[in-house]
């Protein structure tokens, strides 16, 4: 073999070798496995654990900063799946899927992924008002979480965005709780009632729209 191809195909072979091995997204030795010091149940009132048991959506009331400097909203919502946490991960790290099923998505693109962090394209559409941007999702399936913040650094709509899904297991493992935290600012390029829309997300249809998905997939048998 000619030194120079010999030479090419080894620089190959190492090039490959020197790849990570990255487990896809959706999948890890345990999911939500590193439970809470408490009962997740105790965060809630009786009737307010008896909503999600029925397939409610509890939210909390809307927070929102008042400083000028930092004029960000909250936004805490949950539901419970009665579904394990590892079908629950496998839907909600499924980000290409997303708009088939979360509200106001038009379009998501995994654009690189680096260890346990992706960084994913994210095209929007409220009321017709066309918004993009990029969000640097952060892994971590042992605790259940999966935390987000806004790439500044790409093209946004939006002055600022940052938060966390949370799955906790339930009921023996058989039922997830899910949690569901964002602080995000629209910015004065943004008229107010889409900051609204965009803040809370349409919480409720959000979190029915995962729950309803990991139901659509793994029917009960």
């Amino acid at each position: 073999m000619p030194l120079p191809l010999f030479a090419w195909l080894a620089a190959c072979a190492f090039a490959s070798a020197g790849e990570p091995n990255l487990p896809p997204v959706g999948a890890a030795p345990c999911i939500a496995c590193r439970a809470p010091a408490a009962d997740a149940r105790t965060a809630f009132s009786a009737q307010d654990w008896a909503l999600l048991q029925e397939g409610g959506v509890w939210r909390a009331t809307p927070e929102r900063n008042i400083s000028a400097e930092d004029p960000s909203a909250h936004s805490n919502a949950a539901s419970l799946v009665p579904r394990p946490p590892r079908e629950v991960w496998a839907v909600l790290t499924d980000f290409e899927r997303w708009p088939e099923f979360m509200p106001l998505l038009r379009e998501t693109r995994v654009e690189k992924r680096e260890g346990a962090r992706l960084w994913v394209e994210q095209r929007f559409s409220i009321l017709f008002y066309p918004m993009r941007h990029t969000t640097v999702y952060q892994l971590d399936p042992g605790d259940g979480r999966l935390a987000w913040r806004l790439d500044p650094d790409a093209p946004h709509d939006i002055a600022a965005s940052e938060g966390h899904w949370e799955l906790i297991a339930v009921d023996g493992g058989n039922a997830t709780l899910v949690r569901y935290e964002a602080k995000v600012s629209a910015g004065r390029a943004v008229p107010d009632f889409l900051e609204r829309m965009l803040r809370e997300r349409s919480l409720k249809q959000l979190l029915d729209g995962l729950r309803g998905e990991v139901l659509r997939r793994y029917p009960q048998s």
